[in-house]
């Protein structure tokens, strides 16, 4: 899984389409709870990470599907380190987190664990998913359009955009 739109046309992953409020699924990329503690544990697996830095990993890995919040990432950290499977190294904003070897042992003996958290989110976000990444290849064409089209080609690119907007409309209307 690679990176998902973010707070922008063409920006990283996390906000915007991607994150919450916007595309994929009912309730802005919600998962069911437990998947946050997986999640975690298996990306840090592979990295450390600081606790915003686990929440644009967990977007990117989702390709933007699911963006948790502070508010469900930093309780997670606090639980996985009172049972002693992840340990903070730094301090201030510079803090990431780590496995301990304990956290490393249950990673390998969870692997199925560690991988079903990343098929959820894709189940729940079904086609969403393809809608976000459609979306992506869009706004990436109309930058490149906006940015090198001459007149002519920008004003073509409009008329398509108003277009595909209308056709969208259509299918609401069905």
């Amino acid at each position: 899984m690679g990176g998902g739109l973010g707070g922008g046309p063409g920006g990283g992953p996390g906000g915007g389409f991607g994150g919450r409020g916007g595309f994929g699924p009912r309730g802005g990329g919600r998962v069911r709870k437990g998947n946050v503690r997986s999640a975690i544990l298996s990306l840090l697996s592979q990295h450390s990470y600081n606790g915003y830095g686990m929440i644009g990993a967990i977007a990117a890995h989702t390709d933007g599907a699911w963006r948790p919040s502070p508010g469900s990432i930093y309780p997670a950290l606090a639980a996985l380190q009172s049972e002693g499977l992840i340990e903070s190294t730094g301090d201030g904003k510079r803090t990431e987190f780590v496995l301990t070897d304990a956290g490393k042992n249950y990673v390998a003996e969870n692997g199925q664990e560690m991988a079903q958290v990343w098929a959820d989110v894709n189940e729940e976000a079904g086609a969403g998913t393809d809608l976000r990444l459609g979306l992506g290849k869009l706004v990436g064409a109309v930058e490149q359009i906006s940015m090198a089209g001459n007149e002519d080609q920008i004003k073509a690119a409009t008329e398509a955009l108003d277009t595909a907007r209308r056709a969208i409309y259509t299918l609401l209307a069905d």
